[in-house]
């Protein structure tokens, strides 16, 4: 779907991969709204951009504001072409040790939070006949990493709610795309739930929110099943997926919890 002249809702828009994406989508001629909970911040992000957006301040965690969002944009724009589930909340810590409410409120964001919103669109897409849903997961949904369990449980929990979506909206005109980023360099992690305990044997290298801004592009005007943001992160997936022995080893022995023993 060409994304010129097209009405896009991006969730989490206040920072990092959303603020990215509505840059990229504006200057590629869409119409966006922009969804998160810092109004301030989107507010700061919307004068930035052409053709002042639609700024709808919303926990997509609640269910009622997520409804409240689509109806909004529908409201003042006529419709929804694209909508682009990138919310979420980062959480580290041992399985063993892991703030059971921590997980919780990461499952309510990272997973309630994209169906509260697809829930909302997706009657008005199916009468149009066509639309787009892009779910932003990441590739620890396909291969977790140590410490970073309960976020992976929630991204992995997104990919099959993603893949039934996809094979219950089939014929309806309505594309569902999965987009799985690997480390980006966003305030992501600092502001996860648990953080500042873990270390890391080997840096990751991040990528900046722009290419995944620019995957997201991808995504929409072809519309894809599953697109990776780097021959990395599909690298480690289709290991993970051939020699997962293998893949858990180096992955186990690359980071290690302050806490835990060696």
């Amino acid at each position: 779907m060409d994304p010129q002249g097209k009405i896009v809702i991006i969730t989490g828009a206040s920072g990092g991969i959303g603020a990215a994406a509505a840059r990229a989508f504006a200057a590629a001629g869409a119409s966006v709204a922009l969804a998160a909970r810092s109004g301030t911040e989107l507010e700061r992000l919307a004068a930035e951009l052409p053709e002042h957006p639609l700024v709808v301040p919303t926990d997509v965690g609640n269910v009622s504001a997520a409804h409240a969002l689509v109806e909004r944009v529908i409201a003042e724009r006529g419709q929804v072409d694209i909508l682009i589930n990138n919310a979420g909340v980062g959480l580290a810590g041992p399985i063993a040790t892991l703030g059971s409410a921590d997980l919780e409120h990461v499952l309510t964001v990272n997973l309630l939070g994209p169906l509260h919103t697809i829930q909302a669109v997706v009657a008005h897409m199916r009468q149009r006949g066509r639309g787009q849903i892009i779910n932003v997961s990441s590739v620890v949904g396909r291969q977790a990493l140590p410490y970073l369990g309960g976020y992976a449980a929630s991204k992995a929990a997104l990919d099959r709610l993603t893949e039934a979506l996809r094979m219950e909206l089939r014929g309806t005109g309505i594309a569902v795309t999965l987009v799985r980023p690997g480390t980006v360099q966003t305030e992501f992690r600092q502001r996860r739930l648990g953080h500042g305990q873990e270390e890391r044997r080997i840096a990751p290298r991040g990528v900046p929110p722009q290419v995944v801004a620019q995957a997201l592009l991808r995504a929409a005007r072809r519309e894809p099943r599953t697109i990776y943001v780097t021959l990395q992160d599909r690298i480690l997936v289709l290991l993970s997926t051939l020699l997962p022995g293998v893949a858990e080893a180096v992955l186990s022995r690359s980071f290690r919890w302050k806490d835990a023993p060696l």
